[in-house]
């Protein structure tokens, strides 16, 4: 038996060895109204991230007890998502000063990690808010530039930076993490608000 939930309306399906999880999960987003967009997939707790050749959508059904689809209401979104995201962007630059200040004093490296995993929430927070945006806006990054950059590069350099950090901290190289945060990731995430910026004017001059 398969547990389906979305936005915590429960159902349960019986097990079919011919189904895979990928027919169930395109069985259910058809039944939903056209005002709402999927914000996250989890599959037995674990968000779905993308769909590479290992992807839990190609495995049967059967295998997995729970499907959980979260939404959201797409005009909502649309009217308010970028000011949520630049808001986002603005509340974790300042968390991210301080935790680059506390990484660069030698005897407070516990202090300044913990103070990084907050950090990391307000990350997360954003691009959950990014992706929700830019689906209810149909946002094409590579057409939102300034001056030639685009966002798309931006949306690039953002994951190569917080992959270098998490090298940096493996390495427990913190002076290399407090400069990766202070001069790149901070400026990575400065760009993104310069750009949605621009784009938030651009759409409320036009409405």
């Amino acid at each position: 038996m398969t547990r389906v939930s979305v936005d915590d309306q429960i159902s349960a399906l019986s097990a079919d060895s011919s189904r895979k999880v990928s027919d169930v999960l395109r069985d259910v987003l058809d039944t939903l109204p056209p005002n709402r967009i999927v914000t996250k997939i989890l599959i037995d707790g674990k968000q779905l991230i993308d769909q590479s050749p290992a992807s839990p959508l190609d495995s049967k059904q059967e295998v997995f007890q729970e499907l959980e689809i979260k939404t959201a209401d797409r005009e909502i979104w649309a009217m308010n998502g970028l000011d949520i995201v630049l808001n986002a962007i603005e509340r974790v630059q300042k968390s991210l000063i301080k935790a680059a200040e506390l990484f660069r004093e030698g005897d407070r490296k516990a202090e300044a990690n913990q103070h990084f995993v907050r950090c990391v929430d307000g990350l997360e927070r954003f691009v959950e808010a990014l992706t929700i945006t830019r689906t209810a806006l149909k946002l094409d990054f590579n057409n939102i530039a300034i001056d030639g950059l685009k966002l798309s590069q931006v949306e690039t350099e953002f994951t190569q930076i917080l992959k270098s950090i998490v090298e940096c901290q493996e390495k427990q190289d913190f002076i290399a993490v407090a400069d990766k945060v202070e001069y790149e990731l901070i400026t990575n995430l400065y760009s993104w608000a310069v750009l949605l910026g621009q784009q938030r004017i651009s759409l409320h001059s036009n409405a």
